[in-house]
């Protein structure tokens, strides 16, 4: 079982191959790019290269996806350490929580990728024991009819009957994605009476709407709650999230939000870090009359809300490029392990090549094992930024 690193017949050449002589929209889609148009037959297609193939002369920015100006020719294009077997299953009993980052892409290119996603948390949901899926906001990115309506239907395998869990990222505010406003469409195809039907929400911040939201997961032994937070969350939004927690003090807690932990293992602090890139701070809904509102960047999430709570054992974001991947531990005024992971995929070919993150709690309620996966390639990752290992402390502890 050699980890497969890129030949030339890679797994991820071969898989985009296979995509194209499926004639899947993403060859075809009118914003693919010239660039592709010249080099992906897909009627003629039985090699594609990869970035670790691609010499620096053919190197370049994706042609629909990662804007020109934000790419770097240092960041990763396609994963290391791939698999196509998973070396370690989960144990009898666990418990899975499945993580969708910044899908702006997909939506936007209309990649098949997240309709691989979807269909693969469907199929898996019994054997995993999948409890819920949550997104770390971006969902679109330019918050236009046309990408919700398409990241409705490619999730339509999991919009009814089952948890999945939905916010806010910068692309998903405002005309165009700009943040030039906190207005989203995001309500217009997901609202409060939608996620009611999955069983699991227990209070939204305003009614109709499911950027703030707190939901109980139906975990058997275990009372676990994910409590989803709107990007840069306003003073208001810190303030009912603390009343929640309060109210569901006997859960233990996932916070999730877009911008939190930077790709150095540090949180997002505007105050002492001004060198990190797309703070939430720098956005237009921290300037002018916005600023009024009192927005959070990581530091001053973790101190006004995170750090207050001792069910509060996780927090995973999004939104940062670079290597998309960090984490770090900190104890809470209680003493509690706080686990802040940040993952991030859009910075790869097509927006991501499909690659999800999913972790398992195991039975011991005290081990979680976050994995790397994507549907669409049918790989694992086992590098040691998708692939480790975290400790629940105190554990998880069974429900009367």
């Amino acid at each position: 079982m050699k980890l497969r690193q890129s030949h030339r017949q890679s797994p991820i050449a071969l898989a985009i191959a296979s995509i194209c002589l499926l004639g899947i929209e993403s060859c075809n889609h009118a914003g693919y790019g010239q660039r592709e148009a010249s080099s992906l037959d897909c009627a003629k297609t039985t090699h594609v290269k990869s970035s670790a193939e691609s010499s620096s002369t053919d190197a370049g920015p994706p042609p629909c996806g990662l804007p020109v100006e934000l790419w770097h020719p240092e960041w990763p294009k396609s994963l290391t350490a791939t698999l196509d077997r998973e070396l370690e299953p989960a144990p009898p009993d666990a418990i899975t929580f499945v993580l969708l980052p910044d899908t702006q892409y997909y939506a936007h290119c209309r990649y098949p990728h997240l309709r691989n996603q979807g269909n693969w948390i469907a199929e898996q949901r019994a054997q995993r024991q999948i409890l819920t899926a949550i997104t770390l906001g971006d969902l679109t990115d330019r918050n236009t009819p046309e990408e919700w309506a398409f990241f409705r239907d490619a999730l339509a395998p999991i919009t009814q009957g089952f948890p999945l869990l939905l916010t806010t990222g910068n692309h998903d505010l405002g005309n165009d994605g700009t943040t030039d406003s906190r207005e989203s469409l995001l309500s217009n195809y997901f609202d409060e009476k939608w996620a009611q039907s999955n069983g699991a929400l227990r209070a939204v911040m305003t009614p109709g709407h499911i950027e703030n939201a707190f939901y109980s997961l139906n975990a058997g032994r275990y009372r676990l709650g994910v409590l989803m937070l709107e990007w840069s969350p306003r003073r208001i939004t810190v303030e009912w999230a603390n009343q929640v927690l309060t109210r569901f003090k006997d859960h233990r807690v996932i916070v999730a939000t877009h911008a939190y932990t930077y790709d150095d293992s540090t949180r997002y602090d505007r105050a002492t870090r001004p060198d990190q890139q797309w703070s939430p701070l720098d956005y237009h809904t921290a300037e002018g009359a916005f600023a009024e509102d009192g927005n959070h960047d990581g530091e001053q999430l973790w101190n006004d809300l995170v750090r207050r709570h001792p069910g509060i054992f996780m927090v995973v974001s999004g939104h940062v490029l670079g290597q998309g991947t960090g984490r770090l531990t900190s104890r809470g005024n209680a003493g509690n392990a706080v686990h802040q992971v940040l993952v991030n995929y859009q910075m790869l070919d097509q927006g991501g090549l499909g690659y999800l993150r999913f972790f398992e709690i195991h039975p011991d309620g005290r081990t979680v094992h976050m994995k790397t996966y994507s549907p669409s390639l049918r790989l694992y990752s086992y590098a040691a930024d998708q692939d480790f290992r975290l400790e629940i402390d105190p554990p998880l502890r069974h429900t009367d």
